[in-house]
């Protein structure tokens, strides 16, 4: 008798428990995050969407403005808009520091150092900042060049963000973007992502989070921006892994509250230890985790997210008191983060 007791007080008590955990406030965080917008193709937006490796990248030609007096000079050269590029409107009020803008392009004549561009950051298509950089070098090889910026930006929900580009130079010149080796775009920091608390049960292992600009998932998970890492080099395997939209969420914020839906990214099958989530909307140097980057050249990922396993009152395996479908969380995991802030190259 007095067994039964006890576990139909160790069941109540894990019930009051769970039920506890529902109806509580979300736990999350909401780090500052480095993040690239980049030039896309496609309707010239902003985005942090990146194709895939494998995918062809973008080119523009931009035409040099100036008079040619008879072959023999060039002269009164003019600016040129080069286009504006404007990201989707922005889900949750957001502040944003711009840092630097990073395009690729190559002169398509004998090269020269002299041209100028005029980099204006917009939003809801009015310019908020305006800065001149010179072209860095003669454009002779194909590289990219970063040209730092200072530009704070207070977003609220609806926003938008843009970058507007023009060119003054004497050479007719290519600009390659849209492709996750030619990364023309602005790097941004900011609090734009929410991560709530993750779940590694058996052998499945859960990820939620909320965006302020939505990308594809699917895509980053076919790309390997996205992955789970353990001991001795684990990888898990992204084919079994399925993305899904998560919840809605009312979150506090300092100028009042976000409402936010989440996705949720689970992967099926996980079999390793000490497993971690590296992320990132871009190709990243994996090996850095396993500790095999001797020469500290590697890209690390965005951010790396410990997990902790739910276990059981019987051990990791099983659940509250051995019975399915009882598994108690005896200790939320910490998020922790190991983010880069700044990565400008």
């Amino acid at each position: 008798m007095r067994q039964i007791l006890v576990f139909a007080a160790l069941a109540i008590a894990a019930m009051f428990m769970l039920s506890s955990n529902v109806s509580a406030e979300p736990e999350y965080e909401n780090p500052d995050l480095q993040l690239k917008f980049n030039w896309k193709e496609e309707g010239d937006m902003l985005s942090p969407q990146t194709k895939l490796p494998s995918d062809p990248e973008a080119q523009k030609t931009v035409m040099a403005d100036y008079t040619n007096t008879f072959g023999l000079a060039k002269t009164d050269r003019q600016p040129v808009n080069v286009g504006t590029w404007t990201s989707e409107a922005v889900e949750f009020d957001v502040s944003l520091s711009i840092n630097s803008f990073d395009i690729w392009w190559q002169t398509q004549e004998n090269g020269d150092d002299t041209c100028v561009w005029t980099i204006s950051i917009e939003v809801n298509g009015a310019e908020v900042s305006n800065d001149d950089s010179d072209c860095q070098d003669d454009g002779v090889e194909l590289t990219k060049r970063t040209h730092n910026l200072a530009t704070s930006v207070e977003l609220i929900a609806g926003d938008t963000i843009g970058i507007n580009l023009v060119y003054e130079g004497w050479d007719d010149i290519k600009i390659y973007y849209d492709n996750s080796t030619y990364d023309t775009g602005l790097n941004i920091v900011g609090k734009h992502n929410f991560f709530f608390a993750p779940s590694w049960s058996g052998s499945t292992v859960t990820i939620e989070f909320a965006e302020a600009w939505p990308v594809n998932w699917d895509t980053n998970l076919d790309g390997g921006y996205i992955m789970l890492m353990g001991d001795e080099m684990y990888m898990a395997d992204n084919s079994k892994a399925s993305v899904s939209e998560g919840n809605e969420y009312t979150i506090s914020m300092a100028n009042g509250s976000a409402d936010v839906t989440s996705v949720i990214i689970t992967w099926k099958e996980v079999s390793g230890n000490g497993i971690k989530l590296l992320m990132d909307y871009n190709s990243f140097d994996h090996t850095i985790m396993g500790g095999n980057n001797t020469n500290g050249t590697g890209t690390p990922p965005l951010l790396t997210l410990n997990l902790q396993k739910a276990a059981g009152l019987l051990g990791d395996d099983g659940g509250l008191l051995g019975l399915p479908g009882f598994e108690l969380m005896i200790a939320i995991p910490a998020i922790a983060f190991v983010a880069r802030k700044y990565r400008f190259n």
